[in-house]
């Protein structure tokens, strides 16, 4: 049931005639009290919780209760109170951000508190909304679902935002279709509408009613995609970019056999303007490259999750696949990649394409009737102010623009709608083939990949990837993705490049093995072995293709031939500690007494130790000069008093909004140095900088 304040809130506005910003602020605070009323205690279904929040929660519903009987005494009493409220404002409490004085979280949260006053149009009672689950044990979404989208505001509505554009009406994306030898392009505008419409494309600002056109090298800019229809609805897509102006690879002296053999430095938490400074640093090191951590759009949040604000893995919940990521914008990227292939480095992307972001987790806000109708607002991306919209069907209770109900599954700037997904069902079972490729792990709206769109989709992002500058790329969560459908998106990329992959090109899938190798990685039709490499060659993949799809080997160290042979040693790529190990309780691998994780506890002695024999003799290399040709190491950032923010300056808690009392913050600190040593400080690690490393590297690659 709606409590009685937003009843006095809808009096207060009729009766009144307050100026707009009173009114807000008006809004606000009766909210504020809204949500502290309207919770109890059971929160344990709150996926979005933490237990110190949980906890908090549990308070508030206590002191809740009292104030009820309060208003029950005494109406006047309670309508005193708040002007009396209103009048002095919020004083700031240094132990707690939630409620601050400032000028901008007062906007902030009037906002918030406007856009989520229940309207005639709510679900009364606390109730929700039908959430997207299985009928059957396939997987596959039921077809009822398919007009569960178009949820994005129209220009001028609550809660429209600069970069919503008019994803109301119109979504698209730009496919590129490289000629033979990339000399030439193809540039095909996809789009879908919300309803018939007539569209004009505009390819840097001239007109025209096809949705391709084609360009060939001697363009030299950054082309600019505008399509408007007739009725003056407007999509406008980031800066396209051409392979064939990319900045050369500059040639270094080493046994880097075209960009196939080599250490990579894995990134982790590094911004590209960082990453930039250091560029010339890793390539006089004699690194072949520099793999960044995930640079699609994701979430962002002004509100804690287990008491930190944008924790790290937040990288891996995508809300598009436009390169405007925490670490920097698509310009910025751009930029950091052509200066270190200026020096000779090589830059590789972290793709997550079997997932988009996690159910509760989107621009919108929820309610979840098992936690005392407890309410979270939207969340936010890294694309700042041209944030894309992104939406979930869990916990929802409003209606969009079109009177629809706002259980919808989409994700616009892609543009993925609800038959794109999987239905929502628990993965549940690490060795049951179709829960592993169709469950939503841990909640993330798992992708059908399966379907000719989804395939191509990925196949198009990871021709942008390539477009951009990149030489490679991780492909996260792999063991979810069927190989059979990684077969045709690794067939669909190869078409899109010009009919050959780029000579230095290749990939590495995330394939944890853990108690289900013998699906993984034996015989069976789910296996990424010998299964895998024939669907691959049916799909028209050559010998020399295949061995680029490679394999990032969780058995090493302690398990390297867990796969019988099954797998060449020149398709797994091996490394001492990985950014999932760092996490509390990961159980990605189990290294043993074979390998160590830093920021664990892990002696600098030791561990140096560990990355040096990585490249002076491996576990399970037979012949080190070609065995296991690419292999990675991780520059971190330790982790501070139990905080594993990044400190890059977007986990600091002084940007928090909502619930901040238990949020733990991580303030800023430059990730590049100059003249910082390995190892050194209580921020980022910089292992890579290490001279006994570097030296144990070089003489591997025999420079």
């Amino acid at each position: 049931m709606m409590c009685f304040l937003l009843s006095l809130q809808h009096l207060l506005q009729v009766k009144y005639t307050l100026k707009r910003n009173l009114f807000l602020t008006l809004t606000s605070r009766i909210k504020i009290l809204h949500n502290i009323f309207c919770q109890m205690e059971d929160l344990q279904d709150q996926p979005l919780l933490s237990s110190s929040d949980s906890e908090q929660y549990k308070r508030q519903g206590k002191r809740r209760r009292y104030l009820w009987m309060g208003i029950c005494v005494g109406i006047g009493l309670f309508a005193g109170v708040l002007v009396g409220y209103l009048s002095f404002g919020l004083s700031k409490n240094s132990s707690s951000t939630a409620l601050t004085s400032s000028t901008s979280s007062l906007s902030t949260r009037a906002l918030y508190a406007n856009s989520t006053v229940s309207t005639s149009n709510d679900l009364p009672d606390c109730q929700i909304y039908e959430t997207m689950s299985c009928s059957s044990s396939s997987g596959d979404m039921d077809s009822k679902w398919e007009s569960h989208q178009w949820n994005t505001p129209k220009r001028g509505e609550t809660n429209w935002k600069k970069g919503y554009q008019d994803m109301s009406t119109i979504v698209g994306y730009a496919r590129l279709t490289y000629g033979s030898g990339r000399k030439s392009c193809t540039v095909t505008i996809y789009t879908r509408t919300h309803h018939d419409l007539s569209l004009t494309y505009y390819f840097d600002g001239v007109a025209q009613t096809s949705n391709t056109k084609t360009y060939d090298s001697s363009y030299t800019g950054l082309l600019q995609v505008k399509v408007v229809a007739a009725t003056g609805e407007t999509l406008e897509l980031d800066e396209i970019d051409f392979y064939w102006n990319l900045q050369p690879i500059a040639s270094r002296s080493g046994d880097y056999r075209n960009g196939q053999k080599g250490a990579i430095v894995e990134m982790f938490g590094w911004p590209d303007a960082d990453i930039a400074k250091e560029c010339k640093v890793i390539a006089d090191a004699g690194y072949l490259g520099v793999k960044l951590f995930p640079h699609q759009e994701q979430i962002m949040s002004t509100q804690p999750f287990e008491n930190e604000l944008n924790p790290w893995y937040f990288m891996y919940q995508p809300v598009s696949y436009r390169l405007q990521g925490r670490a920097g914008s698509r310009s910025q990227l751009r930029e950091m990649i052509k200066t270190c292939r200026s020096y000779g480095l090589r830059v590789y992307a972290d793709a997550v394409v079997n997932h988009m972001s996690a159910a509760g987790n989107d621009a919108q806000e929820h309610r979840n009737p098992s936690a005392s109708c407890t309410y979270w607002p939207g969340k936010q991306s890294s694309a700042n102010e041209t944030q894309s919209p992104y939406y979930t069907a869990s916990y929802t209770f409003g209606t969009n623009s079109w009177g629809e109900p706002n259980n919808v599954l989409e994700y616009p700037a892609v543009p993925y709608g609800p038959m794109d997904f999987h239905c929502d069902k628990s993965l549940n079972s690490w060795t049951d083939p179709n829960i592993l490729n169709t469950g939503w792990l841990v909640g993330l709206t798992d992708l059908a990949t399966g379907t000719d769109y989804v395939r191509q989709r990925i196949a198009d992002y990871f021709v942008d990837l390539l477009s951009i500058g990149f030489s490679g790329f991780r492909v996260d969560a792999a063991k979810h993705i069927h190989p059979d459908d990684l077969a045709v998106i690794f067939k669909k990329l190869k078409d899109g490049m010009g009919g050959d992959l780029p000579e230095d090109w290749f990939t590495w899938l995330e394939v944890i093995t853990g108690g289900e190798s013998s699906l993984l990685v034996g015989d069976s039709d789910y296996s990424f072995t010998t299964y895998f490499a024939n669907k691959m060659s049916a799909q028209g993949l050559t010998d020399s293709d295949i061995e680029k799809v490679k394999i990032w080997w969780s058995g090493y160290p302690n398990e390297p031939g867990n796969d019988g042979g099954r797998i060449s040693l020149k398709r797994k790529v091996i490394q001492n500690d990985d950014h999932d190990q760092q996490n509390d309780g990961s159980s990605s691998r189990d290294i043993h007494d074979k390998g160590c994780v830093l920021v664990k506890g892990c002696d600098v002695s030791t561990h140096r130790n560990f990355e040096i024999k990585l490249f002076t003799n491996p576990e399970g290399v037979s012949d080190n000069d070609n065995d296991y040709p690419i292999r990675m190491l991780l520059s971190s950032y330790y982790f501070s008093n139990g905080v594993q923010s990044i400190p890059d300056g977007q986990s600091d808690c002084s940007n928090c909004v909502t619930t901040c009392d238990s949020c733990r913050s991580r303030g800023f600190a430059p990730a590049y140095v100059e003249n910082a040593n390995a190892y050194e400080g209580s921020d980022y690690t910089r292992v890579h900088r290490d001279a006994q490393i570097i030296a144990a590297m070089r003489t591997w690659m025999h420079i």
